[in-house]
């Protein structure tokens, strides 16, 4: 039984990133028609560099463009994993 809640959260996670790409790229074909659908806002962390004696080095940083066309895809996403 916990296998089986572990699959479907990573279905679920799954489908999001889909939903994500799907409406990322749905925004970019669309906006010459519905320039609304691709406005949005973007939060990013800016990359920082730890760096262990000239040895090791690991870089964290984090971006996320938001609009319309992503947030409906996320949305549809997540109505196509409650109906499975």
């Amino acid at each position: 039984m916990a296998s089986a809640a572990k699959n479907n959260w990573v279905l679920l996670i799954v489908l999001l990133l889909i939903g994500f790409i799907c409406g990322s790229i749905l925004g970019e074909i669309l906006r010459p028609y519905f320039p609304l659908i691709a406005k949005g806002a973007t939060a990013e962390i800016d990359p920082q560099t730890f760096k262990l004696a000239n040895a090791f080095s690991l870089t964290f940083g984090f971006k996320i463009h938001l609009n319309l066309a992503t947030i409906l895809g996320v949305v549809f996403a997540f109505i196509v994993y409650r109906r499975l």
